[in-house]
């Protein structure tokens, strides 16, 4: 069995808590306490409760020798495309929500992009949002999997390797983030939702590859004030970004099947700036925009 690795450098992620251990648990969090951190993602186990449906390609990488699952939705055309790394929230059950996914996957493929929707709970096992500290632990696991996964992208001959991109939704935004941070040479933009920058990469906001912001004022989940917070650090140190922000969105406004929350005007809008910034930033004559 594969050990928990020690937070990644420059992450400043501290080791967990023991279970048992009443020392109040801190980390990336989000700058939320553990009990913020939870709630922060319950939209996500409501919105991954729909069955995946079936057409995109199963395939897998491999991180520190053991398998990540990923799915890929590749466009038609032949030569190196600009690419696409998806992830998702948080969610308690694995494999759920994979349909909402597969229609953005093959949407984006649409467009022009190799689409790769890493599941990057592989390794680990789904993480509940009842689970705060687990998820802290589990935090520095998933970035080594995701930089698994750009490897492997960078050795695949259908991938422009100089044109990659982060879309991130919840927690999926806070691991696009923070790769964006680290990685800069190798992450051209990140497009992220209702997320937010770990404080701990907060020092390393100067290496951000231009980023779309793009947040509901009324979020009961993580607030807007993540979106403001991001907003300013990059205005202070002058990084490329946009922020959009929708009056009457809550969280997860953009997914279907969360239907007490879902805009279908604002969802509209947010997929169409997501699009435009995409081609921008990756520069793809095949994007519709």
């Amino acid at each position: 069995m594969q050990k928990i690795p020690k937070p990644l450098t420059g992450f400043g992620l501290p080791a967990a808590p023991k279970t048992g251990s009443a020392k109040p648990a801190r980390g990336f969090a989000i700058s939320m306490n553990s009990a913020l951190l939870s709630a922060a993602f319950v939209a996500a186990s409501i919105l991954f409760s729909i069955p995946a449906n079936a057409g995109w390609i199963a395939a897998n990488f491999t991180a520190g020798g053991m398998p990540v699952n990923v799915y890929q939705c590749v466009p038609d055309t032949i030569g190196a495309h600009p690419a696409v790394i998806m992830l998702h929230g948080a969610s308690g059950n694995l494999g759920h929500g994979y349909g909402d996914f597969e229609k953005i996957c093959t949407d984006l493929a649409a467009a022009g992009y190799f689409t790769e929707f890493i599941e990057y709970y592989s390794q680990t096992g789904a993480v509940g949002v009842d689970h705060p500290v687990q998820m802290m632990e589990d935090f520095p696991v998933w970035l080594a999997e995701i930089k698994s996964g750009i490897d492997a992208l960078d050795k695949n001959p259908a991938v422009d390797p100089h044109r990659v991109a982060m879309v991130g939704y919840s927690l999926g935004a806070f691991l696009s983030l923070a790769t964006g941070a680290s990685q800069p040479h190798r992450i051209s933009a990140v497009v992220e939702y209702y997320g937010g920058l770990p404080i701990e990469m907060e020092p390393d906001i100067t290496a951000l590859p231009p980023t779309l912001i793009i947040h509901g004022e009324k979020d009961s989940i993580v607030p807007v004030a993540k979106a403001h917070e991001l907003d300013a650090l990059m205005t202070k140190y002058n990084r490329p970004h946009e922020m959009v922000l929708y009056p009457d969105a809550n969280h997860a406004f953009n997914f279907p099947g969360l239907r007490i929350w879902y805009n279908a005007a604002d969802a509209k809008d947010s997929w169409t700036k997501t699009l435009n910034f995409l081609a921008a930033n990756l520069k793809n004559p095949a994007a519709n925009h």
